[in-house]
């Protein structure tokens, strides 16, 4: 029989267990028409990643066998997915700003989470007036990086504490008692 195969093929991973690939393989006798086809690793089966060499083979009613073969290339081209905060606005806590700590996490479809980094890190302190850009980082095992970015801006929206003191004064007369200097001040963060 003349058997007919796809041509070489490559697939991006899904898993860890690499990729459900799918083709199509036929073949046909000048006696018999068209006759059945078994690969040896059939279609719609996950295949792992690296390089899988499909051998099908086809049989006439004469006996007469024939083979064919292709090859299945799974890899893994794609980077994490990374899942950075929310854009964030929080309170100054000093005239340097405020120390933010936040999570972000990635996960990659072949190797499960993976680490982040980012840049400035978690628990730093970020500048009052400005929106600070934070860019994470993750990879895989295969090398692929991708990045996500999200802003922290620190504001300002407390005011000051005012610092007053009661004030005992002798009357100077019927009227009372004339005060032209008392303690008051204001702390603000």
């Amino acid at each position: 029989p003349d058997i007919t195969v796809p041509k070489d093929m490559t697939v991006e991973a899904t898993s860890a267990a690499g990729a459900v690939v799918t083709y199509a393989a036929s073949a046909t006798d000048r006696v018999d028409g068209s006759v059945p086809v078994r690969c040896d690793h059939p279609s719609g089966g996950t295949f792992p990643l690296g390089t899988t060499t499909v051998t099908c083979t086809a049989g006439d009613k004469a006996g007469n066998r024939a083979s064919r073969s292709f090859e299945i290339t799974v890899r893994d081209r794609v980077g994490p997915g990374i899942t950075p905060p929310e854009d964030m606005t929080v309170e100054a806590t000093s005239a340097d700003g405020a120390v933010v700590t936040y999570t972000a996490s990635a996960s990659d479809r072949v190797d499960g989470p993976v680490p982040v980094s980012c840049e400035p890190p978690s628990g730093s302190t970020f500048p009052l007036g400005k929106a600070t850009t934070v860019t994470c980082t993750a990879k895989d095992k295969a090398g692929n990086q991708a990045t996500a970015t999200f802003t922290v801006a620190v504001e300002d929206h407390t005011p000051p504490r005012l610092v007053l003191q009661d004030l005992l004064v002798e009357a100077t007369s019927g009227r009372g008692a004339e005060v032209t200097s008392y303690p008051a001040s204001a702390v603000d963060l």
